[in-house]
């Protein structure tokens, strides 16, 4: 009879652990396969660790609960350790979330040449009038920049820690 494995370390961060039982929860949130939830759950792990420091991203009581019921409508944990790290995921993603409100959301900026430069650029059947489009065209390029800016972010965040996957965590075994 084999031994049945229970848990295992799938990378270390800035010598954190990530086990494999946080990066089966976050790829059965994600709907992803191990290997992009281990990077997803990194960089989640690195943000956070960043919007902890700023008070602006601390959640409420009631922030934190509404984060948890989200999670847990779609998604069913369990046992008691599911459901208290499905319970830790809530709270990252909602103040990553906040602080990524507070920190970013205020930089965007659309100008009106980019919403008629991207209006003129879309086939003009069933564009309908700009009046009517500009919105959705503005919303469109400011979540657009917001997320070029996190993905800056990541990429900083990454350069600045020490990553280490373990042997067959990831194609490669490759370290940053």
């Amino acid at each position: 009879m084999r031994a049945a494995v229970v848990e295992r370390i799938l990378a270390v961060v800035d010598g954190r652990p990530v086990l494999l039982s946080e990066v089966s929860l976050f790829g059965k949130v994600r709907g992803e396969a191990e290997r992009p939830a281990l990077d997803g759950l990194i960089d989640e792990e690195l943000m956070y660790r960043e919007a902890e420091r700023l008070p602006q991203a601390a959640l409420t009581v009631d922030e934190e609960e509404r984060a948890v019921a989200s999670l847990e409508s779609r998604v069913s944990v369990s046992t008691p350790d599911e459901e208290e790290q499905l319970r830790r995921l809530a709270r990252r993603e909602a103040a990553i979330l906040k602080y990524v409100e507070f920190r970013f959301r205020p930089q965007v900026r659309v100008s009106e040449e980019a919403v008629r430069a991207a209006y003129d650029a879309e086939p003009p059947a069933g564009r309908g009038l700009f009046e009517q489009a500009a919105p959705a065209i503005r919303q469109r390029l400011a979540d657009a920049d917001l997320s070029r800016r996190i993905e800056e972010w990541v990429k900083e965040l990454r350069r600045a820690a020490q990553i280490r996957y373990n042997e067959g965590s990831r194609a490669g075994g490759a370290a940053s």
